[in-house]
């Protein structure tokens, strides 16, 4: 209800340039004093609220264009910004103007929400507990805006009144970035102490009031302030980036704090909070177990990583409804193989780049380039598809493909990977679709660009009974087992879930004390889960030793594991400038398995050569194919784009036009990005 409540009022352009809150012929009082429009204000503001699981070519300031930036996807508009750099001037996908105008919304509401009617109103009233909780979601949504802002530009104006739309002398400076984050954890502190939020979404009999997923709780209030802490405890944000700290305001105020090491402290006691009050809710990892067979009763790895996503369950701590598999341009149709169904038409161009398909692990836990992993590019095998209903085994698969962890087979459409479902729905009288993508192949390059340029498709999201344009309601699943397919499906788009926090858990751990036990504890809950050993269990049979007690290679860790859990959920782009890991890095000193974020490494195979496999084309005759080591071979490792990256990159730049607003005046610019002030009329 409140994500879609968009106002009818009209809205601001921005907060620094407004004309009108309101409709010609409606008052502000007027809002407040009905209790139906006072609800829309209110549901406006929950706008303000990032889609991360909004990956694709429609991706915007208010989504997730940041998975394909930060190259752990590989998508055409991302190299667009990456390739040729951006300035002040022409950086895409500010959240400025945006998140301004809803803590504008919010900060109106707080000063004129009231109760409205008595309890014979009845749907027309509004109580004060009504009133209460509202006033507190409000306070959630200012905090959560703040926090938005910080982590994409640093210190930004803190405002706190409600200024007049008709001042035109309104300007503002920056706050130093400690004052901007006690001012999001004192919000949360008056929210969390209120009590006037339900505590979870989840209910004492295990079931979770859906309806309302979206509005704030105590635990996400909780979960809100220990990522607050944990960044400002981060590098980028605690004076690890030396240019920063001589940017100061005209009135010498300095913006960028010095290294604080009690911040750590604090981000290590917030994330108690949060998950002493989280597990005492409810809260778990997300598991499936087999239910028949000789495994039945035990962990079912696949279903577990697979399912998270396709249900509201205990492992999320937030969440909103948003999901699209109409639009072409968003998500489910972008990652779909181009010629998967005769209608509608697929765009196939979200992509994972080679670095993120090197960062998921081995079955037995390792990574690919460690001792005794068992990996190998040498040849070809059969690999048991784990994402088809029959559990299709496919031939002709890659070695690079085979053997590796569930979480790699739940995320990556590589070549000769089956598709989920029966294919009487994909027009195949072979009963099997296969995504093939070499050259020639139907899988492969198409018209433009929109055909998967590095060789892989995203897969993670996708629920594997969608049918997207089929009439049809049964195909064959199991033998003698219907299969329903749907045309849609309701998945939640999560915003905080707990494997996340579990390795913020373990990387504020090991900046304290790297031989404190809770950090592999931590790191190897979500690698059991995912069905791979932990690094204490590598650690005792000798399979991975080196790791445990040692702060860099359980950094490492760390940093690997966050990349392949949270995989296309929009926090790479953030954990890799926050930890100050984007720079090059000479081709000799790469650490391999998509460990290092340099940023301007993108790859994927070679999409215009051939591989192994023969395909019968409409006139009878085969492609061309050719063996591993040849020139033109579709199996080899390929540069897709000479990104930049330069160091100012690591905050994002204030938008030019604000700093045009301020006249050079009070607001300055982000380090190290040139200072450029064009008076505006």
């Amino acid at each position: 209800m409140c994500i879609a409540g968009t106002a009818s009022f009209g809205s601001c352009s921005d907060y620094l340039d407004v004309s009108s809150e309101l409709t010609d012929n409606l008052t502000i009082d007027g809002v407040f004093e009905n209790s139906s429009y006072t609800k829309r204000w209110h549901g406006n503001i929950f706008n303000c609220i990032i889609e991360y699981s909004k990956n694709a070519s429609s991706a915007d300031a208010m989504s997730n264009p940041w998975s394909a930036i930060s190259g752990e996807l590989v998508c055409n508009f991302a190299r667009n910004i990456m390739v040729t750099g951006y300035t002040p001037a022409n950086a895409g996908y500010h959240r400025w103007a945006t998140q301004y105008q809803y803590i504008r919304q919010a900060l109106i509401f707080l000063e004129r929400v009231h109760p409205i009617g008595d309890a014979s109103s009845g749907s027309s009233r509004l109580s004060e507990q009504d009133v209460l909780r509202m006033k507190d979601e409000a306070k959630f949504l200012i905090a959560y805006s703040y926090f938005t802002l910080l982590e994409l530009y640093g210190s930004v104006p803190l405002v706190t009144d409600v200024a007049s739309p008709e001042d035109q002398g309104i300007d503002y400076a920056r706050a130093p970035m400690d004052d901007i984050i006690n001012y999001i954890d004192g919000l949360l502190v008056e929210v969390i102490a209120a009590d006037n939020l339900a505590a979870t979404i989840r209910t004492s009999t295990g079931t979770y009031n859906t309806g309302e997923m979206v509005r704030p709780t105590k635990v996400t209030a909780y979960a809100l302030r220990a990522k607050l802490w944990v960044y400002a405890a981060s590098k980028l944000f605690n004076g690890g980036f030396p240019e920063g700290l001589s940017i100061e305001n005209r009135d010498g105020t300095r913006l960028f704090p010095d290294y604080d090491a009690n911040k750590w402290q604090i981000a290590k006691q917030r994330l108690e909070d949060f998950l002493n009050f989280a597990h005492a809710n409810g809260h778990k990892l997300h598991e499936e177990f087999y239910t028949s067979g000789p495994n039945a009763n035990e962990l079912n790895p696949h279903e577990s990583v697979y399912q998270v996503f396709q249900k509201y369950n205990d492992e999320i701590i937030w969440a909103t409804a948003y999901n699209d598999y109409s639009n072409p341009n968003n998500q489910e149709r972008r990652s779909n193989p181009v010629n998967l169904y005769a209608s509608p038409t697929n765009f196939a161009n979200i992509c994972i780049s080679q670095e993120s398909v090197d960062a998921f692990f081995m079955n037995n836990g390792t990574a690919i380039y460690d001792a005794g992993s068992g990996y190998h590019e040498d040849g070809f095998t059969t690999v048991s598809n784990p994402t088809h209903v029959n559990n299709h085994a496919d031939e002709n698969i890659y070695n690079m493909y085979a053997n590796r962890e569930p979480r790699f087979y739940a995320a990556v459409s590589y070549n000769g990977k089956s598709w989920h479902i029966h294919a009487n729905e994909h027009n195949n009288p072979n009963g099997i679709f296969y995504q093939w993508f070499g050259r020639g192949k139907p899988s492969g390059i198409a018209g433009g660009e929109n055909w998967p340029r590095s060789g892989y498709l995203f897969y993670k999201f996708k629920n594997r009974r969608i049918a997207q344009g089929i009439t049809s309601i049964n195909v064959a699943g199991a033998p003698g087992t219907p299969f329903t397919v749907y045309t849609s499906w309701a998945r939640p788009s999560i915003l905080f879930r707990l494997a996340d926090f579990y390795l913020y858990y373990a990387e504020v751990l090991n900046e304290i004390d790297p031989s404190d036990p809770r950090i592999i504890e931590y790191i190897d809950k979500v690698r059991d889960r995912a069905g791979i050993s932990g690094y204490a269990n590598m650690q005792a049979t000798g399979v991975k030793t080196g790791v445990i007690g040692n702060k860099e290679a359980q950094f490492k860790a760390i940093v690997q594991e966050r990349h392949v859990e949270l995989l296309g959920e929009g926090q790479r782009w953030f954990d890799m400038r926050r930890w100050m890991i984007c720079d090059p890095i000479p081709t000799n000193q790469i650490d391999k398995g998509g460990v290092d974020g340099d940023i301007t490494r993108i790859s994927g195979m070679y999409m215009n050569g051939f591989d192994n496999i023969p395909y019968k084309l409409s006139d009878g005759s085969n492609t061309t194919t050719k063996p591993l080591g040849d020139p033109d071979s579709y199996y080899q490792r390929t540069s897709l784009e000479n990104r930049r990256w330069a160091k100012e990159y690591y905050w994002y730049p204030v938008p030019q036009n604000e700093i045009n607003k301020s006249r050079g005046h009070l607001l300055v610019q982000n380090p190290l990005w040139p200072v450029v002030i064009e008076a505006m009329e």
